[in-house]
């Protein structure tokens, strides 16, 4: 949509008027969204691009709505305004605040607040390492020069005790700080293992693809301590291989495929730091 489409469509639905600025923001790799501001609220509105398909991030407007809306009251993502299919698009109340900063506390304290949550009724994703790897596999055979690496060996780890909803690309998709955190761009939700989750926020490749540093050893063990899950760290001990293999797949077959240049060459760099993180060469 156009600025004028959009404003048009919203003023329809009583969410704008002649007096409300749009401003387009920047950061997403794949749809397009806006900042609307109106004399009386400030909203996001997010117009979705054509569904990807054999990606690990499937752009599910439905699903993002549904995740909002079961999530509601808990302090984890904004508030839900309205979601229309048909017209690929969707609105949320804006998360004031800026973007995440090295709040590790925040970031632990807000996953646990988001395991309340049912996940009931959303796509599934594997929980065995074998199928994690495998998946992974299948990435780099996609890739016409795939790097000289060696898939992680498979280990037995028990299913997780609670399945949980996941958001799967925690990234730097953060917008404030202690219980003002909010997990935003939940477009690919799951049901699955909270592990997921961590590793998509401690992975040094997705740091990088959010043009931020890979965390230190010393941020990690701060996540850990502020978590004060043992046994969940014990459990992302066994399965963060064969996370980074996949993503690692994923980032190798990413720097191939895409246009944009400068993407490319990030997903080249956050290939090269998930396989250094493997004591592998990209």
């Amino acid at each position: 949509m156009t600025e004028t489409e959009l404003r048009h469509f919203l003023a329809k639905h009583g969410l704008a008027n002649k007096q409300t600025e749009f401003q387009k923001l920047k950061g997403g790799y794949l749809n397009t969204v806006w900042r609307v501001d109106a004399p009386d609220q400030r909203l996001v509105a997010k117009e979705f691009a054509e569904p990807m398909t054999g990606t690990l991030f499937p752009n599910l407007p439905e699903d993002e709505a549904e995740a909002l809306r079961r999530l509601a009251g808990l302090e984890v993502a904004p508030d839900l305004v309205g979601c229309w299919p048909d017209s690929s698009l969707l609105v949320y109340a804006f998360a004031e605040g800026d973007m995440w900063d090295g709040d590790l506390q925040g970031v632990a304290q807000l996953l646990l607040r988001k395991e309340v949550a049912d996940p009931t009724g959303f796509r599934t994703v594997p929980l065995s390492t074998s199928e994690i790897i495998a998946e992974g596999d299948t990435l780099f055979d996609r890739c016409v020069s795939p790097p000289d690496a060696t898939p992680p060996p498979s280990v037995e780890v028990p299913p997780p005790k609670k399945l949980s909803l996941i958001h799967t690309d925690i990234g730097v998709n953060l917008i404030g700080a202690g219980s003002n955190l909010r997990l935003i761009d939940w477009q690919c939700p799951a049901i699955g293992d909270i592990c997921e989750d961590i590793y998509s926020f401690l992975s040094p490749a997705f740091q990088v693809l959010g043009e931020r540093a890979p965390l230190v050893e010393a941020e990690i063990r701060d996540f850990w301590r502020a978590l004060a899950r043992p046994d969940l760290e014990a459990r992302y001990d066994l399965l963060r291989p064969a996370y980074a293999w996949r993503f690692a797949g994923y980032c190798a077959w990413r720097a191939e495929v895409l246009k944009d240049v400068k993407i490319r060459a990030r997903y080249r760099c956050a290939l090269a730091e998930e396989l250094n993180y493997m004591g592998q060469q990209a």
